[in-house]
């Protein structure tokens, strides 16, 4: 577990793209939201995705290649991408929506280029976002996009061209308490306060709520 990646600040996670591309690439990035991963990169010329229309004529005012639309479709040309990137947009789409989005990833990015998501997985805090569908772990895109015989598969593999180049997890710091004495007399609610606070002061628990996967696409 790495301190910088116990956090739920995004730029840590950008850093890891961010350290992917050059100022040659074609770098599309999904669901831009108010430009943060592009302004983190120093990148006007990002072509940015976004499925918010006032979002994105606010970004119209920054960048000059801004598209406002819906996925899973991307208006984009074949092999067009060096680099696609999307964070936290996943747990917002139905399971078809991320399978056809999937496919267009594909279908947009060169070989050789790099597709970086960044999601939340299971955890405490998960369904307090009323937007959020459903958490979808890291092996979804490994069934779906890597090389290898993966089994149980409920659509068809959409390519077999990609491997995990780096996966990082991200975290939080959580409490846990020990479970309340069946008896309620005096001293056993006093023996449970002090043990519990004691339980908490030393030792340290963290929630894993989350990660940065990059898959490279082969020749």
């Amino acid at each position: 577990m790495k301190p910088e990646y116990i956090t739920h600040k995004r730029e840590p996670f950008f850093e890891i793209a961010r350290d992917l591309i050059n100022k040659e690439h074609n770098v599309l990035d999904v669901g831009s939201g108010n430009g943060s991963f592009a302004k983190y990169c120093n990148m006007l010329n990002m072509h940015l995705f976004e499925g918010n229309k006032e979002s994105a004529l606010k970004l119209q005012a920054i960048f000059k290649n801004v598209v406002y639309g819906r996925l899973p479709k991307l208006p984009f040309k074949d092999n067009f991408f060096d680099v696609i990137h999307m964070s936290h947009v996943i747990e917002h789409l139905e399971p078809d929506e991320v399978y056809q989005t999937l496919i267009e990833f594909d279908r947009c990015l060169k070989n050789n280029g790099i597709i970086i998501i960044s999601a939340p997985l299971i955890w405490s805090g998960f369904y307090d976002d009323l937007s959020h569908v459903k958490p979808y772990p890291p092996a979804i895109f490994i069934k779906y996009l890597c090389v290898g015989d993966h089994q149980n598969l409920s659509r068809n593999k959409i390519s077999n061209k990609f491997k995990v180049e780096r996966q990082e997890f991200r975290y939080l710091k959580s409490k846990r308490s020990i479970s309340r004495p069946k008896s309620n007399s005096f001293f056993n609610r006093l023996f449970f306060k002090i043990l519990n606070a004691l339980y908490n002061k030393t030792l340290t628990f963290y929630e894993k709520t989350g990660y940065t996967i990059v898959l490279r696409k082969n020749r």
